[in-house]
């Protein structure tokens, strides 16, 4: 079940529906807990529909815990987005991370 829930919350969020998105990404990444894939994958799309949808304290303030994850790939990913997320909108940093 949670699985489709992600799935349908990440269509969500690749049509420009940031508001069904981010709910249904929270609801998902509540219902499991690290390690599991939809913990992370959940998270990692809830930074791009923050992100997206002009949310930057939100996007910001859940990549940094992500930064500090026991996950080796999302802790690296999270730090390489920090800087991308912080940089203002009209400045392309040549790496993306969305």
């Amino acid at each position: 079940m949670s699985q489709e829930r992600l799935e349908a919350a990440i269509d969500a969020v690749r049509v420009g529906q940031f508001n069904e998105g981010i709910v249904e990404l929270k609801y998902v990444a509540s219902q499991v807990r690290p390690p599991d894939k939809l913990y992370y994958s959940a998270n990692i799309w809830l930074v791009r529909a923050y992100k997206e949808s002009g949310q930057l304290p939100q996007a910001i303030k859940l990549c940094r815990q992500l930064a500090t994850s026991s996950h080796p790939k999302v802790q690296v990913w999270a730090q390489q987005a920090l800087p991308v997320l912080r940089q203002p909108a009209n400045v392309s940093s040549g790496v993306d991370l969305f």
